[in-house]
């Protein structure tokens, strides 16, 4: 469907439709913060917004979506396993793995060793020109409490890292589909990785850090983020886009290959509800990249270990930071 004129017509239209209702919605969002309105009014443009932006994408997906459905194809019965367990090695290895963790005790140690070189006040942010814009007071909590804050986020990340690798649907099980899958799938864990490494570094050394330091280590990580994005994107989904012959490519083959996702399970196309999948992340059938399975117990609970955790990091945070 998409290599047709007729998808390219369809994928045409959301993307001017999205584009039109961003820039409306950004718009909106700009007059409340530059018109120098009264606080009510600006709020209500920004949330106006957003609202317009957010109502836009859904409304263009659902058109989209009616227009694709006629063409949809029958998935194909036919399955295939592998019957030996996928290597559960993390991706870098152990010692990969243990990295941020290693800067976090090394950083330890260098506030202990300079902790005379501490100014009582220090810089704990700073702006994107390297000028600090955020302080805190000298203390055994604020000075050691950044190490224990970038613990529990790499400790956090790591878990999900190797919690996604094992929790994700798999479509294909061999052949050039799985290995250009499993490729794409290495690839957005190798950059997890590499922010795990950055966020390490950022808390871990903020009390000694030049703000100037900082803002480099902030933009790597903001770097990261959006190398994520591109790559994903232009992989494709699953990374359909990546080199190599593809199975589903075959001349007369018609029915989409792989364990696919039931069609009945995707509620409004968007979400996903199956019981009866193991698995804990699909892939999503607009855009790029996975989303939750609904129906998967495992799934509330890894979102309340979320919540929680994030409750945990502020909480601790403002606790720490308190003089």
């Amino acid at each position: 469907m998409r290599p047709s004129d007729a998808g390219r017509a369809i994928l045409r239209q959301f993307r001017y439709a999205v584009i039109l209702t961003s820039l409306f919605g950004l718009a909106l969002a700009l007059s409340g913060v530059l018109a120098g309105l009264t606080p009510a009014l600006a709020v209500a443009l920004i949330l106006g917004g957003a609202a317009v932006e957010f109502g836009g994408v859904i409304t263009a997906y659902a058109m989209a979506r009616r227009r694709v459905r006629p063409y949809q194809a029958e998935p194909s019965r036919e399955r295939e396993t592998v019957l030996k367990p996928r290597p559960a090695r993390p991706v870098g290895g152990w010692l990969g793995q243990a990295g941020p963790f290693l800067i976090l005790g090394v950083a330890a140690l260098c506030l202990w060793w300079r902790w005379d070189a501490i100014p009582q006040r220090f810089p704990i942010h700073s702006d994107l020109y390297g000028r600090p814009n955020g302080w805190a007071m000298k203390s055994w909590r604020s000075v050691f409490g950044s190490v224990l804050v970038g613990t529990l986020c790499c400790l956090f990340l790591g878990l999900f890292m190797n919690a996604f690798a094992r929790g994700v649907h798999r479509v294909h099980s061999s052949g050039p589909d799985g290995e250009k899958e499993s490729r794409f799938l290495k690839t957005i864990l190798w950059m997890l990785l590499g922010l795990e490494y950055c966020m390490a570094a950022m808390l871990g050394f903020s009390p000694i850090l030049p703000p100037r330091l900082m803002t480099i280590l902030l933009v790597a990580l903001s770097l990261l983020g959006l190398a994520a994005v591109v790559v994903t994107i232009r992989s494709g989904q699953g990374g359909w886009r990546l080199r190599g012959q593809s199975s589903t490519s075959t001349p007369g083959h018609q029915a989409p290959t792989g364990d696919r996702t039931p069609d009945e399970c995707w509620k409004g196309g968007l979400f996903y509800y199956n019981p009866s999948d193991p698995a804990v992340f699909v892939e999503k059938r607009f855009g790029v990249g996975w989303t939750l399975n609904l129906g998967n117990p495992r799934t509330w609970l890894g979102l309340a270990a979320t919540l929680l955790f994030g409750a945990a990091v502020l909480g601790l945070s403002s606790l720490l930071m308190r003089n």
